[in-house]
């Protein structure tokens, strides 16, 4: 089992619902090494699970509702009454990333909703891109399953459930592609893991063993679900992708994501870099509208981001192909044991984050910044970005000081796990 978080969980399930605990899920968060903001457009990356997670207790109640308490006073406890047609929440609250799991279970298994006590516990700091929604929506899940059908992994793979939580996230209005949820269920302990999509493959990587990760914050946080910039860069790598079948005469590929465009086109990640350069920076809805059609152009914007009217499409079709191309040079830094080249990579990724896909933030370069002149051999902001943490690569026989912000030095850990009480 994953660790304890919750003190005295019996006990204060006890308290909270009069009755004692089932079943245990524990969930970790994870960090994305290298890989950011491509997975929803089909590239691979290279996340690795982390120690800190979500823990969820729970029992059936024998009630018409669903009973939920953080143990963090911040959040309030709530309830649902069954059965349920929840169709999800934007803005979300952090009981609606539980009902995402439960969701996307009950839909799976088309059976009566069953009332249970819920007793939720996290250390994965909020909004900081290291994945707590995610980490809640698979635990929820998994403790869902295993309240409705008396087992754990059994007629349900982890991919499964990994592919199920990905889709599950819709509800509460983030379109993300995935790799949140495979490597919180599907890593291995002591690897990184390179995740592939469509289908969903997870496979472990051997980190360097002087490698060593240290996770900082750089003091400001968004809420990636409570924004439309996310889904804003969903919309405008599907613009690009369709220009770029337009430029070279191919409108026949169906697909919206970039990894899909590349190879309609049998084009190399060098090749795509250098076709991106055909594309306007920017272009207007109007103008979009007047080349692609009006069909087209709704169909790429989706139901989150119909608002838009300004679209930014060079820079960041070029991050999508440039960064697709680190992780696979990173992964091949990795076989080499070559910390120096592994760190360049992350430093560029940064750097293409901030400059091509805009989802850094002030604060987090100058705490890059910072990273790299006290000795990081790379470094660069991990998960959503305009916010939250970053990832510092250093060797673990130099100390590097990286000052105040430190939240912690990750070793890869191992993915969800579960148990019956």
């Amino acid at each position: 089992m994953g660790r304890v978080l919750i003190t005295d969980a019996e006990t204060r399930f006890q308290n909270a619902f009069g009755c004692v605990p089932t079943a245990r899920v524990f969930c970790p968060g994870r960090v994305n090494i290298i890989g950011e903001h491509i997975d929803y457009h089909g590239y691979g990356v290279l996340p690795m699970a982390i120690e800190k997670g979500t823990e969820i207790l729970a029992a059936p109640n024998g009630k018409q509702e669903i009973r939920l308490v953080n143990v963090d006073d911040r959040y309030s406890p709530s309830s649902i009454t069954l059965p349920s047609d929840w169709k999800g929440a934007s803005p979300p609250q952090w009981f609606d990333y539980i009902l995402c799991g439960w969701k996307g279970i009950i839909d799976k298994l088309g059976v009566e909703q069953i009332g249970f006590d819920m007793l939720v516990g996290g250390s994965i700091p909020p909004s900081s891109g290291l994945s707590s929604s995610s980490s809640l929506v698979c635990a929820a899940a998994l403790i869902t399953w295993m309240i409705h059908t008396g087992k754990i992994f059994e007629e349900i793979t982890r991919e499964e459930l990994a592919d199920l939580c990905a889709t599950a996230e819709h509800y509460i209005g983030t379109q993300g592609g995935g790799m949140d949820q495979a490597v919180e269920v599907l890593a291995a302990e002591g690897k990184a893991m390179k995740i592939e999509f469509s289908p969903l493959q997870a496979r472990p990587v051997s980190l360097p063993s002087l490698a060593s990760f240290v996770v900082l914050h750089c003091g400001d946080t968004l809420n990636k679900a409570a924004t439309s910039q996310y889904n804003e860069r969903v919309a405008e790598g599907r613009i690009a992708g369709k220009l770029l079948l337009q430029g070279a005469g191919d409108l026949t590929a169906k697909s919206l994501r970039l990894k899909d465009v590349q190879e309609a086109l049998g084009k190399s990640l060098e090749e795509m870099i250098v076709m991106c350069e055909s594309l306007p920076e920017k272009a207007s809805l109007e103008q979009l509208e007047e080349r692609l059609g009006k069909d087209v152009v709704a169909q790429c914007l989706g139901p989150n981001t119909q608002q838009m009217t300004s679209f930014k499409l060079r820079s960041r079709a070029r991050h999508v192909y440039s960064e697709a191309d680190r992780v696979s040079k990173f992964e091949e830094a990795c076989r080499n044991k070559d910390l120096v080249g592994m760190g360049k990579l992350m430093t560029e990724s940064h750097e293409s984050c901030a400059k091509d896909y805009e989802c850094s933030c002030a604060s987090m370069d100058i705490l890059v910044d910072e990273c790299i002149k006290a000795g990081a051999l790379g470094a660069r902001l991990t998960g959503a970005g305009w916010g939250g943490c970053a990832v510092a690569l250093v060797e673990n026989t130099h100390r590097a000081d990286l000052g105040k912000k430190v939240l912690f030095q990750s070793e890869p850990s191992a993915g969800i796990s579960a148990s019956f009480l």
